[in-house]
């Protein structure tokens, strides 16, 4: 068996595979449906092996797909970095960065050390906030780059970036038999809070408020407290939590999306920026 795959093709797969479904995946792509499953089709047959379970509720990897994801993110990353080697650009000057609070705790900032080492012409100034704030700042001017949730922007991001959520709780925290799920909640709404409680009503889950809170410290103690259950990004996990996914008959815990922004005439240093976090 010998299969040649474009790199755009691995492209396209990463993205089914992030999102999930078909339709989430052609519209990060700006393709249609029936294109990237035409796509997909193709990828498996010049593999000769099934990569994917197709439901009515989206795909799922079988084993090959989960080794063929890791091969496309690896060729995906070295292809990037040959592109960069070979412009070789003495990258100098100042981009002013803002991330969602809740990415300070993956490896985001990881990465941009990465390209801070890589570049050390460059000088980066750092903030978090909430995605709304980050909006204002990239419009008005006051940020470079901006990774936040999409739908609070009203513009088209560069690139997307997709993490798994988990259901967490404190492992002191009881809830009795017929009692609503206490559910912690952050007072301004985000899209992957929408989706949680769109979820819990799909799946004729009883629940309540037990908590509001507005940063996500006050959500780790709350948490922490047995205040209710949440959702969180896995690094963020205090190590007095569990990860409950499956518990209180909950539905698969939904997955956040992050879009990258750039501003309307990008300079070449926040291109470049920009491009290397999309594979971080």
């Amino acid at each position: 068996m010998e299969a040649t795959i474009d790199v755009r093709l691995l492209r396209m797969f990463i993205a089914v595979a992030e999102t999930g479904t078909i339709s989430k995946a052609a519209e990060r792509l700006a393709r249609t449906q029936a294109a990237v499953s035409m796509q997909l089709q193709r990828i498996e047959a010049d593999l000769e092996t099934q990569l994917l379970v197709r439901s009515s509720r989206g795909v799922a990897l079988t084993d090959a797909g989960e080794a063929f994801l890791a091969y496309a993110r690896k060729i995906v990353a070295l292809t990037e970095d040959m592109r960069r080697g070979l412009v070789d650009k003495k990258l100098v000057g100042r981009v002013r960065i803002g991330i969602f609070e809740d990415l300070a705790v993956t490896r985001l900032p990881a990465a941009i050390a990465q390209f801070r080492q890589k570049h050390p012409f460059v000088d980066i100034e750092l903030t978090s906030s909430y995605s709304e704030e980050l909006a204002r700042s990239l419009k008005g001017g006051r940020s470079d780059i901006v990774v936040a949730d999409p739908a609070r922007f009203t513009q088209a991001p560069k690139s997307f970036m997709s993490k798994q959520l988990i259901w967490c709780a404190s492992r002191l925290m009881d809830v009795d038999d017929g009692d609503p799920l206490p559910v912690i909640m952050f007072e301004s709404s985000c899209s992957w809070q929408d989706r949680m409680i769109a979820s819990l009503a799909e799946n004729s889950i009883d629940w309540s408020v037990g908590c509001r809170v507005k940063t996500l410290p006050a959500m780790l103690s709350a948490l922490r407290a047995g205040l209710g259950i949440g959702i969180l990004l896995p690094e963020a996990l205090p190590h007095d939590c569990e990860n409950i996914g499956g518990k209180y008959g909950l539905p698969p815990a939904p997955q956040a999306e992050f879009g990258v922004f750039v501003d309307d005439e990008p300079s070449p240093l926040v291109e470049e920026l920009a491009a290397f976090l999309q594979n971080s």
